[in-house]
């Protein structure tokens, strides 16, 4: 029996909270079929009335952005790593110079 789509949307945020790329990619692929085959189960009117395709924009919506935000921390993270790691040699050289 498929997981209800809440507990999949929570399980994707959490795996993207968690920075696990492997699990919110077989998560997403997860929600969209659960999506799919509930969508096929309504009717024209139920369609014209869902908040589904809002609610689905939203999560997917969040889930870029939040992978957008840490990809920059990332990089960020980086970056002071690299410069660290320059000032050390620096100071290495210098020493060694000295």
């Amino acid at each position: 029996m498929p997981q209800p789509r809440d507990n999949l949307a929570r399980e994707l945020r959490a795996a993207v909270l968690a920075n696990d790329h492997e699990e919110a990619t077989r998560l997403t692929v997860e929600y969209s079929e659960a999506l799919r085959e509930h969508w096929m189960t309504l009717s024209a009117q139920e369609r014209a009335d869902s908040q589904l395709p809002k609610q689905s924009l939203e999560l997917l919506t969040w889930v870029r952005d939040m992978t957008l935000v840490q990809q920059a921390m990332a990089a960020q993270h980086l970056a002071l790593v690299e410069s660290a790691h320059r000032n050390q040699l620096a100071r290495a050289f210098y020493l060694q110079s000295a």
